[in-house]
């Protein structure tokens, strides 16, 4: 029997509803598989089997924002569940743990997020009281979530505010922690020196489909350049990731080893030999993997999957002792274990690799959000915060190595989708997405993310508009100007060397 759910729009019964991006979600908001539809005026999640499941959708709120929320888990019965309802009684569930997490409950300071949160408690209740009455419920569940929803970042930003000022007091921020990823294709003089004059260290990404299009034949010229000039101008380099199993990342000649997994291992290791010798004297850190829990192109199994980081990390270590390496998370909210193919979820993957004594030394992790793209549709901070939080019990370092959102609210014809992105229908932050609004939240994001005493490290998606992985991503546009997320995370580096006890770059 399926989980069926009826849907309200300002006490309207919808009969239509866009399911984009939908997935179901089991135990700790792990993505499940299951087959969604919306039929007769019902969400429908039908599973396999009668497991209690929940559901995630893209849920405009009006002023507050558009984002990704779920509901609770819930048993299959003949009656359709409220998703209003449902949605409402999360968010404030959620708010309970994460203030017991956060010890707000016996914080004096806190108290002041008592009577909202009460009189959001109460209005949920009523509803809850009507659910005889379903319009009448969502109405009300309406108002309980977007007060719940406003609460729940109020509250992130005040423990974050907690956070940062005890991680200053203590000295605990480290010297390189505002960084950028580059597109080595670029080769104008003014990006370079925008770059090396306003970053503290720099991401090269290592594409192996684009430093190896043809087996045995490199084409490193580019790579080669930008290595030379960031060493001359000293700036910090995180190389990779080396290993990235996915189409954007992989040789069109790998496909034919799709099923041969001992090949896909000797390939990697062959080409992670060759670039590792070949830039071993110039990077400070090497992001080994990123995204093999995803299973992207190949369908490679769990101890796969986890053969493949050990040997990859060990080669790095054999060869360089003493570098820093990285495994990184891709799309960690895990919506792709929600398809049909063999995947990992992204929390499992970590704690995998955490204790199977692998020597590496952090952690690596991607958050993009604001286009209709699995895993990158827009979450609010509070749920940013929480996912970062599942991260503190892994005993690294994490580094956030490539953080963005849209700098416009339409498509951009000019990004790596070639404009079929569009930021209208990937949800928004408060109100579409613009220069400004990317500016605000980067902003907000950064200040939650370093309060966090593991998070060491922030890198931004991209340098410039050109040809971005976001629409208008960049912190420069295509003529290289500076956007106000620029001029911002400039001055946010400053505050943050200034809290190292230095000035300047």
């Amino acid at each position: 029997m399926p989980v069926t759910f009826e849907i309200y729009r300002e006490g309207q019964r919808l009969s239509e509803f866009s399911l984009a991006g939908a997935v179901a979600m089991g135990p700790e908001s792990v993505p499940v598989q299951a087959d969604l539809s919306f039929e007769n005026s019902l969400l429908i999640v039908n599973r396999p089997d009668t497991s209690a499941t929940g559901v995630a959708v893209l849920w405009d709120m009006g002023s507050p924002g558009a984002f990704f929320l779920e509901t609770t888990r819930l048993m299959p019965r003949e009656r359709p569940y409220n998703l209003n309802v449902e949605l409402a009684r999360f968010r404030l569930m959620k708010i309970v743990q994460k203030q017991e997490d956060w010890n707000l409950f016996d914080f004096a300071k806190a108290e002041k997020f008592g009577p909202k949160f009460h009189e959001a408690q109460q209005i949920f209740a009523e509803a809850l009281g009507k659910l005889d009455e379903p319009a009448d419920a969502a109405v009300l569940a309406d108002m309980a979530l977007t007060m719940a929803v406003e609460l729940s970042e109020e509250i992130g930003a005040f423990h974050s505010d907690l956070l940062i000022q005890r991680r200053r007091a203590n000295g605990a921020f480290v010297r390189h922690v505002v960084g950028c990823n580059i597109d080595p294709t670029v080769q104008n003089e003014k990006y370079r020196e925008t770059l090396s004059g306003n970053a503290d260290y720099a991401i090269i990404p290592m594409s192996w489909r684009k430093l190896e299009p043809q087996e045995h034949k490199f084409d490193t010229a580019a790579v080669d350049e930008w290595i030379e000039l960031l060493s001359k101008k000293r700036v910090p380099i995180i190389a990779g990731p080396l290993i990235q199993l996915d189409e954007k990342n992989l040789p069109d000649w790998m496909f034919i080893w799709e099923h041969d997994f001992d090949s896909i291992r000797e390939l990697a290791y062959e080409y992670v030999q060759r670039i590792v010798q070949r830039y071993r004297k110039a990077v400070s850190m090497w992001n080994i993997v990123a995204g093999l829990h995803t299973n992207g192109a190949f369908s490679l199994s769990f101890e796969q999957i986890i053969e493949l980081t050990r040997l990859l990390v060990s080669q790095v270590k054999a060869l360089l002792p003493n570098t820093r390496t990285l495994i990184t998370i891709t799309q960690p909210f895990g919506e792709y274990h929600a398809r049909k193919t063999p995947s990992v979820p992204p929390l499992l993957y970590a704690e995998m690799v955490a204790q199977a004594g692998i020597n590496f030394e952090a952690f690596g992790l991607e958050i993009e959000m604001g286009v209709p793209s699995p895993g990158r549709f827009t979450r609010d901070l509070f749920q940013l915060s929480c996912l970062l939080d599942k991260f503190s019990g892994f005993g690294r370092p994490l580094f956030l190595t490539a953080v963005g959102v849209p700098g416009r609210g339409t498509p951009d014809p000019s990004d790596l989708s070639d404009g079929r992105l569009d930021p209208s229908r990937g949800g928004r932050w408060r109100r579409p997405w613009d220069p400004q609004l990317q500016a605000e939240w980067m902003e907000a994001f950064y200040h939650l993310a370093l309060s966090k005493p593991y998070v060491e490290s922030i890198a931004w998606s991209n340098l410039a508009d050109l040809h971005p992985s976001l629409p208008a991503g960049g912190l420069l546009d295509d003529v290289l100007r500076p956007k106000p997320a620029f001029l911002k995370l400039q001055e946010m580096r400053e505050k943050f060397h200034s809290w190292h006890g230095r000035k300047g770059s």
